[in-house]
Formats: structure tokens, sequence, C-alpha cells
């Protein structure tokens, strides 16, 4: 009969212990959250700091530590910043930010549109989408890697539309010393009259750039083109562009330096379908490489070899000048 009796004593005792070890784990979890929480509102409220000492004005309206008790982030209501040296401001919608307690240099991110830039001395520009969102990783070095998405983004200045896609993205990744980016932007189309006959076009690219891994910690802040690319090399591995409803396209892929003077040098494996017409909306996108770009759609058949209605050439640039073997092609300008 004890022995009857005392086994439902002994499963009660058990659940007991169960209970207080659950309570005793979920006070851990809260005070260690609660803790996590102030330290990361701390630590933006430093940034924010920061920022105003480099001349940066930084509103977070709202501004909250939010995800207890198994996710970690910080939300705004309105977003803003202003510029006063350079007359810039800039005003966005509500901010997320969210990491997992156990995984907390992994960030994911959103930001509501309308994003509103205003200049002293130009348009507003207004940049709108129907979803964005990043994830950011961050290591000993800061950050690792970053990954943007926007779904439906779009470009107006002033009052007139310039700009619309269904979709793009853009990743980068520090690998050692240097830098992975990719990105693409899907059925694209840029609203300027000269470009009105240009269909919805996809582009996409892939490159690692040598020795700049430190642009994802901020190295390339307040830097030009010519000063981000001065003496460096890398590998661009795909850059594709390619028309809906059109044959023509692009795909240049080669390694390539820039000097100290941001003059281009490589070598380039340029394959083309339908090379008079991307010439023409070269041209019309860019006029300045208009010349460039009818003196290599003339060569092409030339100088390329040719499959499927694909013609590929190989090009080199020597400090700016294009060669087609030995087929002078034009002069690329300097960065600036």
């Amino acid at each position: 009969m004890s022995s009857s009796t005392s086994e439902p004593r002994r499963i009660r005792r058990a659940y007991v212990w169960i209970v207080a070890i659950v309570v005793v784990l979920f006070a851990i979890l809260t005070g260690f959250w609660f803790y996590a929480a102030s330290q990361l509102d701390e630590i933006t409220s430093r940034a924010i700091e920061d920022a105003e000492r480099n001349g940066v004005l930084v509103s977070c309206l709202g501004r909250d530590v939010v995800g207890y008790p198994f996710r970690l982030g910080i939300v705004c209501d309105d977003l803003a910043l202003d510029v006063p040296r350079n007359g810039v401001t800039v005003d966005a919608g509500s901010f997320r930010s969210a990491a997992q307690i156990y995984q907390p240099n992994l960030v994911v991110s959103e930001l509501d549109a309308p994003v509103r830039i205003e200049t002293a001395d130009g348009p507003p520009v207004d940049i709108g989408w129907n979803l964005a969102q990043a994830s950011t990783s961050f290591w000993t070095e800061g950050l690792d890697r970053i990954s943007i998405a926007t779904d439906a983004p779009r470009v107006a200045i002033g009052d007139r539309s310039i700009f619309n896609a269904s979709g793009g993205e853009l990743h980068a990744r520090r690998r050692e010393d240097d830098l992975d980016i990719a990105g693409v932007q899907r059925s694209a189309k840029i609203d300027l009259p000269q470009l009105s006959g240009v269909p919805n076009f996809d582009l996409s690219t892939d490159l690692t750039v040598q020795g700049a891994a430190d642009w994802l910690s901020g190295g390339a802040s307040g830097l030009s083109a010519r000063e981000l690319f001065a003496d460096r090399s890398g590998t661009l591995r795909s850059l594709v562009l390619t028309f809906h409803g059109d044959p023509t396209g692009a795909d240049v892929s080669g390694d390539f330096a820039f000097s100290a003077d941001g003059l281009l040098s490589g070598t380039f494996d340029l394959a083309v379908t339908s090379p008079e017409r991307l010439a023409s909306i070269v041209g019309s996108i860019a006029p300045e490489a208009a010349s460039i770009a009818n003196t290599v759609a003339s060569v092409i058949p030339y100088v390329g070899t040719t499959e499927n209605g694909r013609t590929t050439i190989r090009v080199t640039a020597d400090d700016g000048q294009l060669t087609a073997g030995v087929i002078p092609l034009g002069q690329i300008p300097p960065l600036e």
C-alpha cells in the first residue's frame, strides 16, 4: 500500500522540480534580456552621439527596444538624418530591427517607404518600395556581410518618376581582405524621354574587389570613385544586361585594375547579341560612351566568334585605351 501511495508523490515532486527549473530559467532569461536591452539602447545612444559629433544629426522618434523574450531589436516610428554642413536631409518611415537572442550578431531590419532626400541646390528625391529588408552579420572586425532586398523599388526626382523595377537585391561580404559584391535589378525601367523606346531590362553583376574588405566597416565613407578604386584590382565574374521581349543583351567578364589616376586596365570577354541595337541604347543612356559603343558594334562581326546569334570578342584596356586585337576602340575616361 505504501509503495502505491509513494509513487504519485514522486511524480508530483518531479513536476514541482520541473516547474521550478523552468521558472528559474525563465527568470534568468528575463534578466539577461533586460540587461541586453539596456546595453543595446546604450550602444544606440552612443552611436547617435558619435554621428552628431561628426556632423550628422540622427532622429529616431519613438525609439524602443523590443523583442522580449527571444528577440532583441530597435524600432523607430520615424527615422531621419540631417547633415547641415552639406545641406542634406533624409526623412524615412518606420524602422524595425531584430536579432535572435542566441545569435545577436545577425540582424534583420526593415525600413518603410517613402524616403525623401532634400538638398540645398536641387529638387527632392523620393525613393519608394513595397518592402525593403536588410540582413547584416557582424564579427570581430565589424560588419562581415550585408544583404539588401527591395520589392518594387522606385525613384522620383521632384514630381517626375525616373526609375522603377519589380525587385532588386544587393549582397556584399568580407572574404579575408577582399570584398565580394553581387547585385541584380529585375524588370527595371528608366523613365527618361530619350529612353522611351528602351524596354524593361534585367541587370546583374558579380565581382570581387581586392583589399576592399574594410569598405564594410566604413572604409568607403566619403570617398570618390577614383579614391575608392585607386591602385586596386579585382575580378568581374559577370556583368549581364538583358532586355524583356528584345534579343539585345551583353555579358562582360574579366580581371581589372585601376591606376592611381583612375584609369582602367584589364582583359575582358564581351559577349553581345544585336550589337548595333545595344550601341544605340548605350548612346542614349550615356552619350559620352556613344562613340566607343558604336565602334565596338562595328568591329564585333570581324574580330569576334559567333554562336547561336551571340558574338564574343576579347577586349583589352591599357590605362583606359580600349583595343580589340590590334583595332583601337577608343578611350575610357578616368574615374572621377
